[in-house]
Formats: C-alpha cells, structure tokens, sequence
C-alpha cells in the first residue's frame, strides 16, 4: 500500500491563497466576519491558529467545511511537536 506523505501547512496560508485567488482583501473579509482585521491578518501570517467559531465563520464565508478548517489547524499543530519529548511515556495497559 502507497503511502502519501505531505507537509502541513498553517490554515492561514490556505486562507491567504484562497483570498488571493478571489480577490478579497483581508480587511473586507474581517468585516464580513464581524472580526478585527487583526485577526485575519494575525491568521494569514500564522502567527494566530484557528478556533472552532472562526472554523465555522470562514466555512460559511469561503465554503469548505468547518471540519476542512479545523482539520488543517490540527494537522498544523501535531506537525509542530517534537515527537521525541513525548517518547518515555508508555502505555497504560487497560
């Protein structure tokens, strides 16, 4: 069985690409959203990740779902661990 491997990326450059490609600026997407510029501008640059409400806002916003959304920040954040400290805990037998 082939295994595809692939590098995650931050939501915010999937949100970049995608205003980019419809021509909408940050600004004008924040206050569609009812949300500081800040925000979207903290989100594209990855310096902010996503909530489950922000998940929902640009679902409803952009398409996509909020699950599409999400599941990109959590790809994001397990791809930022260093699975090494994590390696002298063992199991728990049940």
């Amino acid at each position: 069985m082939n295994k595809t491997h692939f590098t995650p990326v931050h939501p915010g450059e999937v949100l970049k690409d995608e205003l980019e490609e419809i021509g909408l600026t940050q600004s004008a997407l924040a206050k569609h959203l009812g949300v500081l510029p800040k925000t979207i501008n903290e989100i594209c640059r990855g310096k902010r990740g996503l909530s489950a409400e922000m998940a929902m806002k640009l679902s409803k916003a952009l398409g996509g779902s909020p699950l599409f959304w999400l599941n990109l920040q959590n790809n994001w954040e397990l791809s930022q661990i260093n699975q090494a400290v994590f390696d002298d805990i063992k199991p728990i037998a049940a």
